[in-house]
């Protein structure tokens, strides 16, 4: 598993001892979609996008809603990805984090094709396609602990995954592989 690391190693004035970095994120296996991390990720701000698995798919939109910890991370970017065209403003995309009402407390995130774009249809996906990104800032302060574990034994998003143009599920929540987001210190 590739983990992304962020923040650099301070080291202390008798040079021996280090603080790691104070947040982490390790990559999923397997899943037909993946969110994995970007290597634009930096010291302040964790970069992770959703990409096509190691089989090729047609779809039309996509996207995930995932519990996690708001008091570790805050939302700071959404950057839709070129494969599903959401077409002009407004665009068929968006990512938000309600602190309010049945989504409190997840990350909300989709992309469509813009129907009402001329030649809109379903598109196919090669492997390693990003679909979209985003960005997560660490929140000042924050405790150490988890903000999210897709790795554990059982984990399952609340609602997630691909569909085709007519509404067929082409991907279900279950195969959305999501990694685990920690924060250090």
């Amino acid at each position: 598993m590739k983990r992304i690391i962020l923040g650099l190693a301070l080291l202390t004035a008798c040079g021996d001892n280090t603080l790691g970095p104070p947040i982490v994120y390790t990559d999923p296996s397997g899943g037909a979609l993946r969110l994995v991390g970007d290597p634009a990720t930096t010291s302040h701000e964790i970069v992770l996008d959703l990409v096509v698995g190691d089989q090729t798919l047609t779809g039309f939109s996509v996207g995930f809603d995932l519990p996690l910890d708001v008091t570790k991370v805050k939302l700071a970017g959404f950057t839709p990805g070129a494969a599903l065209d959401p077409g002009p403003a407004p665009l068929a995309a968006q990512a938000a984090m309600p602190t309010t009402g049945p989504l409190a407390s997840l990350l909300v995130t989709g992309q469509s094709e813009k129907a009402s774009r001329p030649g809109a249809a379903d598109t196919l996906l090669a492997p390693g396609t990003v679909l979209y990104t985003i960005t997560l800032d660490l929140i000042d302060g924050a405790s150490p602990g988890l903000v999210f574990d897709g790795t554990v034994t059982g984990f399952r998003l609340p609602s997630g995954g691909l569909r085709n143009r007519a509404g067929l599920t082409i991907v279900e929540p279950k195969n959305v592989a999501i990694g685990k987001l920690e924060v250090m210190r």
